[in-house]
């Protein structure tokens, strides 16, 4: 007890001295000044109970009754009434002395018990409310303490969420009425609701007054007990209670009605500091999710994978349970749902279907969606449940999910609101209030928007590949494969589109033979689609003509530019590389604007040094460079599809480790081997239309 004793209180050694040492001051006076004092000697048990325990005041007041005596013999007034009166009155004031240090050691007593009450229960609670860090921790932390520390039976806590008390922490016996009190409406006549309406405690003190006041908890006690209920108070408000009942006998010395008010007040407090940091890190997070969602959102344009990123975003962080609902011909259709708990979801999507929506109902999604108005569900009763259910079974379905809590808001998109978005929680037992619906709707606003852009952009792809299909097809149609063989050259070539689902571009290729040789064109048309096809048509049409009539290669160049103008914008052009193979393996080439030819010879590629004209379309000064291919060797022409393809890392493909599988074995294979180097250098997926054009001179 010593730890617990309160500081401040003088030891009783110096107060009983300063008490005997008045004492003899007074007999001192009482001797030399002849004036019997008798009753005064009383004054010095007086001093000694002010802080000093029973059995000092009660010997210093025998000590003053003993120098009265002896006063009234040394003076000889033993005989006298006057004396007896001085006597009698000495002892009264002595017994009223022992009476106060009575009534001063209870009190102290039961200061100390509370206080070493208290050091108990902060010790145990030390540890514990370090670490919780949200209201519901700290309850559950305080009522487990709560009971251990305090010999409590049952320790309860309630919250304030709007008009009802809710129960979030509890410990102890009387487990089979736990559901009971589970939620208390604010306005209700029970005295947990009436305590915490009127601010005021409420201790019962037997088992008689508790039946008194809950009639529906006649019988259930089997033992004797007490209740108390304190209420939680914020500035003089109530925000919640504190329920502690214990059985005779058990309550500690020092819980007291008015330690136990104490202790309420306390733990108003430590929820009040949770409850302050769990709304700031929720307002930390909430902050965080939007950013991050104006990110993610906007970067995907696939309806399936706006929906995933939706999901992602706010489960579990701020759902157990996401559920979105799209407008599909006046009727909601569920497009999307996950639970954090994915057994869960699979079994909730598996009755997909089997309970349609009912657009008429008064709350929930299809009210959110008729009125544009965001819907909070602080709890959710079961006649909410109800009334969203189609059926009995639905119902059960329904509440078999052990919904507590949910959110509805609108998907608004520019011009009409798309569907809903529907936040549930359920088994973390956290609820949503008044202020998650300006959050919610932050994130719907960026939802619909990423929906509408996703539905935009599948709908512009559909357009897009009618289109597509009838470039590919024209297309296909001017690039002939080349023949095989002409003359003492050998050709193979490739084309391949960016993507699938590309716009078509304007890469081409000619083969043109010749009586002596053979004739090659390259090219790229800048700009997609049908008036790429276009343009690269014209240029094809006007090298044929120009190739067989012509006999040099830079008049070829020179007629195609000049027939091609008139065909093309001020901002139009077409990228071209021009070849002569003649039968004894000597070349001419030139090029407009376009990639030099990789020349392949005993294994080695080497590009071909060549002066650059413009393109075609813009006045091109044509300069030749010449050569000649030994037997077996290899000339390669390609487009920017392979010139100006990137690494992952944006860094550009070494043209020549792409064109390695070219050195060496059959042109047909070799130029497959090639795609394939490529396409796993890029990742997968060509940045641009790519045309090569293969030529070996065989002798």
């Amino acid at each position: 007890m010593d730890r617990f004793r309160l500081q401040g209180r003088p030891p009783d050694g110096p107060v009983v001295a300063a008490s005997l040492a008045l004492l003899g001051a007074l007999l001192v006076v009482d001797l030399v000044s002849g004036v019997q004092l008798a009753g005064v000697y009383g004054g010095a048990a007086v001093v000694t109970s002010i802080t000093s325990r029973i059995r000092w005041t009660a010997a210093v007041g025998a000590a003053s009754i003993a120098t009265a005596v002896a006063s009234g013999a040394w003076h000889g007034t033993v005989d006298t009434f006057e004396f007896w009166v001085r006597a009698v009155g000495c002892a009264v004031i002595v017994l009223a002395a022992v009476g106060a240090a009575a009534v001063g050691q209870r009190y102290r007593r039961r200061l100390e018990a509370t206080a070493h009450l208290s050091q108990r229960l902060l010790d145990s609670l030390a540890a514990d409310l370090t670490s919780a860090s949200t209201p519901r921790e700290v309850a559950q932390s305080f009522v487990e303490n709560a009971g251990a520390t305090l010999a409590a039976s049952s320790s309860r806590v309630f919250v304030l969420e709007g008009e009802v008390l809710r129960s979030i922490a509890w410990d102890g016996a009387g487990q089979g009425i736990q559901g009971k009190y589970d939620e208390v409406p604010l306005d209700s006549a029970s005295p947990l609701a009436v305590a915490v309406r009127t601010a005021t405690p409420h201790h019962y003190a037997d088992r008689s007054e508790i039946e008194l006041a809950f009639p529906d908890l006649r019988g259930y006690y089997t033992e004797e007990r007490s209740l108390h209920l304190v209420p939680l108070l914020h500035e003089g408000t109530g925000t919640g209670l504190l329920a502690l009942s214990f059985t005779p006998g058990r309550r500690p010395h020092g819980a007291t009605t008015g330690f136990l008010d104490a202790l309420g007040n306390a733990l108003s407090r430590a929820l009040q500091r949770a409850a302050g940091l769990e709304q700031e890190r929720a307002a930390a997070q909430r902050l965080a999710l939007l950013a991050e969602a104006s990110m993610t959102l906007a970067s995907t344009l696939e309806l399936p994978a706006t929906l995933d990123e939706i999901g992602r975003l706010l489960v579990p962080r701020f759902a157990d349970c996401c559920v979105v609902q799209l407008l599909e011909n006046g009727v909601l259709q569920t497009a999307h749902l996950v639970h954090a708990d994915p057994p869960t979801s699979a079994r909730t999507r598996a009755l997909h279907g089997r309970f349609p929506i009912r657009m008429d109902a008064p709350a929930g999604p299809p009210q959110v969606v008729r009125t544009g108005v965001s819907e909070v569900h602080p709890s959710v009763p079961p006649e909410l449940l109800a009334a969203a259910a189609t059926s009995e079974e639905h119902r059960e379905v329904l509440a078999g999910l052990g919904i507590t809590s949910a959110l509805v808001a609108p998907l608004r998109g520019r011009d009409r609101v798309l569907g809903a978005i529907t936040l549930i929680h359920a088994a973390s037992g956290r609820r949503y209030s008044q202020d998650d619906v300006s959050f919610l709707e932050d994130v719907a606003d960026r939802a619909a928007l990423a929906l509408e852009n996703a539905a935009a952009f599948r709908e512009q792809r559909s357009r897009l590949a009618d289109v597509t299909r009838v470039a590919e097809a024209a297309q296909r149609a001017i690039l002939a494969p080349p023949p095989a063989r002409t003359g003492t050259v050998a050709l193979a070539a490739r084309y391949v589109s960016a993507a699938a689902d590309a716009q078509v571009g304007g890469d081409l290729y000619e083969v043109v033979p010749r009586p002596d040789g053979v004739r090659l064109l390259v090219g790229d048309v800048r700009g997609k689609g049908l008036s790429a096809v276009r343009t690269a048509t014209i240029v094809l049409g006007e090298f044929r003509s120009a190739a067989a009539d012509l006999d040099d290669l830079a008049d070829v160049a020179v007629r195609v530019d000049r027939r091609l103008r008139s065909y093309l914008t001020d901002e139009d052009f077409v990228t071209a590389c021009f070849v002569e193979l003649r039968a004894d393996g000597t070349y001419d080439a030139l090029t407009c604007g376009h990639p030099a030819p990789v020349v392949v010879s005993h294994g080695q590629l080497c590009d071909l040094i060549m002066v650059h004209s413009p393109p075609l379309g813009l006045g091109v000064t044509p300069v030749v460079s010449r050569g000649t291919l030994h037997p077996g060797d290899r000339m390669v022409l390609f487009t920017d599809g392979l010139a100006e393809a990137r690494l992952p890392n944006g860094e550009f493909v070494d043209h020549h480790a792409v064109l390695a599988p070219i050195a060496q074995g059959p042109l047909e294979s070799s130029l497959d081997e090639a795609l394939d180097v490529l396409r796993s250098l890029v990742g997968g997926v060509l940045g641009d239309d790519l045309a090569l054009l293969v030529a070996e001179h065989r002798g």
